[in-house]
């Protein structure tokens, strides 16, 4: 007796292992959607039509419990819905009878109701219907439906689990927004004007006016000048057009004095400069500033003196013919002898900008140019340049980044940039480029979409509703792509 026992418990366990590791029922369901998850606000609807005809004949004393589950396909989340059963003809008999005679059996019971009982009719085409509904989350974006059933024979007695996937990709896909953008193409200039400004420190004997080339640091000061005039007269795509010059003064004498004697050294750099560079007649025009209050005011805001907030207060409140005498009085004249020595010498300087005119390039001179002198390009140019490297590649992206440090006050450089780095992906990037110059409304538009694709919506709604209320192209069309998006997917 205990032999046969034994012998009873081996194969029940046999049967179970075998169960478990061989997917003997479950594996000839099959499903007529790819997909069978439906996302409706903030709800995901199960609607499955199962095929039921390629299951092996059924023994008619087996019962599975067959559950389904949404299953993450990139983490361990999942949620298993509500069961079916699907069950042999006599075990069918035998609990339909049940339920009919015991109102609290567990499958009359509102939690463990089954969402439908079917009997198998072995050998024959059969399918039925589930349907189910759960909180919808985002990682069932990419999710797999998938039937786990529990088995049990005549006397309840289990037999193992089983497992089959339906579906490996079970959400109907969300909406895709389709955001327009694409490059702007820059006008092309009729003349390519540039200013190139340098900055000379001459030299002067105390009081005095007359430039003396070989007194202190001028020769040096004098030799950059004549190497910025002749780099420009030996370059034969540029035309000189004239040269301006701004003369400044520090801060210390008299107002009248130092405005006289700033309008005096201006007036002989200007004649030293004409005198030494013909081509200077009638092209060179000049002008004087006097004391610099707003150069001193800039170069303390960046310094870390102890007393700086007590200068720029003296700057800001005083008026000028008080301002020397407050600033000496301050730690006893030690802070001013300070200013005298570091912060007033670079004040006295004459600022000269030179006004060239760019010829136009042909394509392979103008990527050369790009690399070394991209200043002497116009914007169009930048494009062409940009335009004739392939799609995506680091030539393009390498292009327009080089203009929008060259021309920072210009749109079309930041914008290209960043449209380059939205279509490979680069977000951060391109956000970080937009954030940067978002108080210019021409680039909201774009700045709404960086926003998009970095997940930001409030940010990404602001914006482009702001660009949409300024009629920029493509604003509202990407307004009402990204509403539908986050309708349907947040």
């Amino acid at each position: 007796m205990k032999q046969s026992r034994h012998i009873i418990l081996s194969f029940l366990f046999g049967m179970s292992t075998l169960a478990v590791t061989g997917q003997t029922h479950l594996g000839g369901i099959k499903v007529s959607e790819k997909h069978v998850v439906k996302k409706t606000g903030h709800t995901a609807n199960v609607k499955m039509d199962l095929d039921l005809t390629a299951i092996p004949d059924m023994n008619s004393n087996l019962l599975m419990v067959v559950t389904p589950i949404i299953r993450s396909n990139t983490s361990n989340d999942q949620v298993a819905l509500r069961p079916f059963l699907l069950m042999g003809n006599r075990r069918y008999r035998i609990i339909d009878r049940r339920i009919a005679l015991d109102k609290h059996h567990i499958y009359n019971q509102p939690d463990t109701k089954p969402s439908a009982m079917v009997k198998r009719r072995n050998g024959k085409e059969q399918s039925m219907d589930y349907s189910a509904a759960t909180p919808y989350r985002p990682w069932m974006r990419h999710s797999s439906m998938i039937l786990l059933a529990e088995n049990s024979g005549c006397a309840d007695c289990p037999l193992g689990s089983e497992e089959t996937t339906l579906t490996d990709d079970a959400l109907v896909p969300l909406y895709e927004a389709d955001y327009q953008y694409e490059i702007i193409v820059p006008e092309g200039e009729l003349l390519k004007k540039r200013e190139e400004t340098l900055s000379a420190h001459l030299a002067y004997q105390v009081g005095k006016y007359v430039v003396l080339p070989q007194f202190d640091g001028n020769p040096a000061e004098l030799a950059r000048i004549d190497s910025k005039l002749k780099e420009i007269g030996n370059d034969s795509d540029i035309i000189f057009e004239k040269l301006s010059m701004v003369g400044y003064a520090s801060p210390e004498g008299g107002v009248e004095y130092t405005a006289k004697l700033s309008k005096d050294r201006a007036h002989s750099f200007a004649s030293y400069l004409v005198n030494k560079y013909p081509i200077l007649k009638s092209r060179f025009e000049y002008d004087w500033k006097g004391q610099d209050w707003a150069g001193l005011r800039a170069a303390v805001t960046k310094s870390e003196l102890s007393q700086k907030d007590a200068i720029l207060e003296i700057i800001d409140q005083k008026p000028v013919g008080e301002r020397t005498a407050a600033l000496r009085a301050i730690d006893g004249g030690s802070l001013y002898a300070t200013l005298l020595s570091d912060y007033y010498p670079p004040l006295r300087r004459s600022e000269l900008t030179f006004h060239i005119v760019v010829k136009g390039f042909e394509l392979d001179k103008a990527r050369e140019i790009i690399k070394t002198h991209p200043s002497c390009l116009s914007l169009a140019e930048v494009y062409a340049v940009a335009q004739s490297y392939p799609e995506g590649s680091h030539e393009r992206y390498e292009t327009w980044t080089i203009a929008e440090k060259t021309f920072p006050k210009a749109i079309e450089p930041t914008a290209n940039a960043a449209i380059i780095d939205l279509r490979a992906g680069r977000y951060p990037q391109a956000l970080a480029r937009l954030e940067a110059r978002k108080s210019e409304p021409k680039l909201w538009m774009l700045l709404g979409l960086a926003y998009a694709y970095s997940e930001k919506w409030a940010e990404a709604e602001s914006y482009l509703t702001r660009a949409a209320q300024q009629g920029q192209p493509g604003a509202q069309h990407n307004l009402n792509e990204l509403r539908r998006y986050m309708q349907d997917n947040l």
